[in-house]
C-alpha cells in the first residue's frame, strides 16, 4: 500500500468517525426533547358575575373594549334582587357590582384592567344569576400551557426554569422557560401539564398569535447530566451561531 493510499484511508476513517460522532450527538439531543400533544396560548383572566341575574337594561361597554378596574360594564334589572328587597333583605354592593336598593338595579363592574371579551347577551337580553357573564383578559399576561404524554423517567427530567421552544402557527420559534409543572398518571404514562413563560409572545409583533386559545407547539429540553450532555450542548451552540439551527 502506497503512502497516498494510506493517507486516503486515514482521512476516510476520520470522516466516518466524525459523522458517527455527530449522529450520536444528534440522537442524544432527540432523546433530550419532549414534544407537546396539545398546547395553547393562555392569559390571566377575571370573571364577571353576580348572584343577581335579570334583563340587561343598559350596555355601557362593547365587547373587545379596553376597561379599567371599577369601570361600569352593564346594568341589569333583577327580579331576584327586587324579591329580596320586598322580603326585607338589604343586599350590599361589592367590588364586582353595585346594587341600587331603590330601583332594584345591579350594575356590573370591571374586576381588573384588561380587555372585555365577547359575551352572548346584549341590551334587552337575559343574564343568568350565579354564572360567569363575561371575561376580562388582563393585558401582557400571555403564557403557554402545554400537555405532554411522557414515560415516568422522562417526566422526572423536566425542570422548572428549563428551556422550552414555542413554535407559532407562522413557523416562528420563540424561546421560553418552564415556570410550573403539574401531572396525573394513567396506565403508567405521565400526563404532564407545563406552563411556559414566553416574554416575546407579549410583544406587538406577535399580537395575532397571542390571543387566548391560539394553538402552538412546544418542545421541551429535558434535563441531561450524562457524559454526552456537554458535547451535545457545544454542538447545538455551534449550529445556532452558524445559523443552521
Amino acid at each position: 500500500m502506497t503512502w497516498g493510499n494510506r493517507l486516503r484511508l486515514l482521512l476516510g476513517m476520520l470522516v466516518v468517525l466524525a459523522i458517527c460522532a455527530v449522529l450520536t450527538l444528534v440522537v442524544n439531543q432527540r432523546e433530550r426533547q419532549a414534544f407537546s400533544s396539545n398546547a395553547t396560548v393562555q392569559a390571566v383572566q377575571y370573571q364577571v358575575g353576580s348572584d343577581y341575574g335579570g334583563i340587561m337594561v343598559d350596555q355601557l361597554v362593547e365587547p373587545g373594549a379596553d376597561v379599567n378596574e371599577g369601570d361600569r360594564l352593564f346594568t341589569v334589572s333583577s327580579f331576584s334582587l327586587q324579591k329580596d328587597l320586598a322580603n326585607g333583605l338589604e343586599p350590599v354592593s361589592t367590588a364586582a357590582y353595585e346594587v341600587e336598593l331603590d330601583t332594584g338595579l345591579v350594575t356590573y363592574l370591571a374586576s381588573a384592567d384588561g380587555t372585555l371579551e365577547d359575551f352572548e347577551t346584549r341590551q334587552g337580553g337575559y343574564l343568568p344569576g350565579g354564572e360567569t357573564i363575561a371575561v376580562i383578559t388582563q393585558e401582557s399576561t400571555q403564557f403557554v400551557e402545554a400537555q405532554f404524554r411522557l414515560q415516568p423517567v422522562d417526566y422526572a427530567r423536566i425542570r422548572v426554569g428549563g428551556r422550552a421552544d414555542v413554535e407559532l402557527p407562522n413557523r416562528d420559534t420563540l424561546r421560553g422557560k418552564v415556570s410550573a409543572i403539574s401531572v396525573e398518571t394513567a396506565d403508567g404514562v405521565a400526563l404532564a401539564t407545563v406552563r411556559v413563560d414566553v416574554p416575546e409572545l407579549r410583544s406587538q409583533q406577535y399580537a395575532a398569535f397571542s390571543q387566548p386559545g391560539s394553538p402552538v407547539t412546544v418542545t421541551l429540553t429535558l434535563h441531561d447530566d450524562g457524559l454526552l450532555a456537554g458535547p451535545t450542548d457545544t454542538l447545538l451552540q455551534f449550529l445556532q451561531r452558524v445559523g443552521i439551527r
